[in-house]
């Protein structure tokens, strides 16, 4: 009884390649799958290509003409509507391809459709998608003019922020700017803000940098306001005495103009009293004195019961 070999894949193949090189015989290159079975390795490029998949000539009719269109087999109507491209003078995405009285997508195959050689197919013009593509590349075209637009304020935006910077460290130190250059900033970017509220934008991502851009604005102007303030307390202060001593010599003189007239009144009487002539009164001396050769008044003798 033989004892079996007990040697590994390996050492197989080693002792194989050995035996036959010494036999003279071509070396084969050898592989060992995973099973643990040697066999020989195989070349792909030795192996024959596959045949390549057949070409249909389809007749396809579009208005009153009718077109010849080679294509693979395999292809999908999506490649044959760019090739009819050229023929029929539609845009891919404005054809329908009606094949067996029935529409077929863009990625339907055409062996799977039930397509063969010399085959007749239909191409009509389909309006709604023409009018939507037309939509579509309308609102792409505005939103690149309004992206455009928006970065173009922006860079405007960008140089007035420079000078709104350079006023306020001006401000900052204590120093007066002319209210002339601050009234021109302000004007500035109230014009820019003017152009972002005309732009029309579609899509979002316009949307957010055109309110972005206008945050920016309203802040500067809000800067340019407080600097404003600023400035014309500064001003302010250094050409105008505080307000406490303006009032005291107002005050003092307008206390000094009442006190005469308010020694000199006399309360108002409530009372009506009559007037008469007093016997009894001395004469007075002012008469005397205006009068010296006047005769005194007679005095009268009365008699009392």
């Amino acid at each position: 009884m033989m004892r079996a070999s007990t040697r590994s894949p390996a050492e197989s193949l080693r002792t194989l390649a050995e035996d036959s090189a010494g036999a003279g015989t071509r070396k084969e290159e050898w592989e060992v799958r995973p099973c643990g079975m040697l066999v020989q390795k195989r070349n792909p490029d030795s192996e024959p290509a596959a045949p390549p998949p057949p070409v249909f000539r389809l007749r396809v009719k579009y208005g009153s003409s009718i077109h010849e269109i080679y294509i693979s087999s395999q292809a999908t109507f999506g490649e044959l509507k760019k090739m009819l491209s050229g023929p029929t003078g539609l845009h891919h995405e404005d054809q329908k391809i009606l094949f067996k009285d029935k529409e077929r997508q863009s990625r339907a195959f055409l062996d799977t459709c039930g397509v063969k050689d010399r085959s007749k197919l239909l191409v009509v013009e389909d309006e709604v998608a023409r009018a939507k593509r037309c939509l579509e590349a309308r609102r792409a075209v505005q939103a690149e003019k309004a992206a455009k637009s928006i970065a173009q304020i922006g860079r405007q935006v960008d140089k007035l922020a420079s000078k709104v910077s350079a006023v306020e460290a001006i401000v900052s130190k204590g120093k007066k700017v002319a209210e002339n250059d601050v009234l021109n900033l302000i004007e500035m970017l109230m014009n820019e803000l003017l152009k972002l509220d005309s732009i029309t934008a579609a899509d979002e991502d316009a949307k957010l940098q055109r309110r972005m851009q206008v945050e920016r604005v309203q802040k500067y102007v809000e800067s340019l306001d407080m600097v404003k303030i600023k400035n014309e307390s500064a001003s302010n202060g250094k050409t105008q005495p505080p307000l406490t001593t303006n009032h005291k010599p107002a005050v003092a003189a307008a206390a000094s103009r009442q006190k005469p007239h308010n020694q000199n009144a006399t309360p108002p009487s409530t009372t009506k009293w009559d007037m008469f002539d007093s016997l009894f009164d001395p004469p007075s001396t002012s008469a005397a004195d205006t009068n010296p050769t006047s005769k005194p008044a007679p005095r009268l003798d009365w008699e009392l019961f």
